[in-house]
């Protein structure tokens, strides 16, 4: 049986099609060395039944349905205590919780700013309902439009989400990297950063200092 819950720092948390890729990539790094902030994924298996409900209403009822199928999961109770478990254990403080689609950031997609994050998380009262929240922003409009599948479609049957919960870290900047200009297609790495946590530069909110750096180092 596929694990429901694993810690970021776990050789399973490594496998995109259990913990998505973002929460792969970020077990990737840990095991790398970088400095990862710690934290848990609730796999796309613990996920999978609400999403497939979710799915089955959005083609009978519409995305609203599926959003509200989402909004009111009732958690499984031996989920739910495990979450609040791994949470207890991260310590004092706020988490972030934060999608992981299987398919984002890949060669074809990259769906950077179009599922919500739920950012300073607190306390145990909140925890769930971010994580129901981040669940129903899988059928938002602006996914679905994205993926182009029409105006009832969703995003496709295939795709699975896990759910990152990860300590919050204060900011002093935060920033987006990439390795070639996604405008212009040019190489050298380009990075746009922002004052503070960087949702707002996910989403396309606020407009950042930009930076580039060309193969040679210039």
């Amino acid at each position: 049986m596929a694990a429901r819950l694993v810690a970021l720092s776990s050789r399973k948390a490594t496998r995109a099609p259990l913990t998505g890729g973002k929460g792969a990539s970020l077990a990737r790094l840990l095991k790398a060395g970088f400095p990862v902030p710690p934290g848990f994924v609730i796999t796309t298996a613990a996920l999978r039944e609400p999403m497939e409900e979710a799915r089955r209403l959005v083609a009978a009822d519409g995305l609203d349905a599926a959003r509200r199928c989402c909004l009111g999961w009732a958690v499984p109770g031996r989920l739910g205590r495990a979450v609040l478990e791994a949470y207890r254990r991260l310590g004092r403080g706020t988490v972030a919780v934060r999608s992981s689609l299987v398919c984002e950031d890949s060669t074809f997609v990259s769906c950077a700013g179009l599922l919500d994050s739920v950012l300073d998380v607190e306390g145990e009262a909140a925890l769930l309902p971010a994580v129901r929240r981040v669940l129903a922003s899988v059928f938002a409009d602006r996914l679905r439009v994205y993926f182009d599948k029409g105006a009832a479609g969703g995003p496709p049957p295939s795709v699975c989400l896990a759910v990152v919960v990860q300590r919050m870290i204060r900011a002093t900047v935060s920033g987006v990297a990439f390795s070639a200009d996604p405008i212009t297609g040019r190489p050298g790495a380009v990075i746009e950063a922002v004052p503070g946590h960087g949702e707002g530069l996910a989403q396309g909110r606020v407009r950042p200092d930009r930076y580039r750096a060309g193969p040679r180092g210039e």
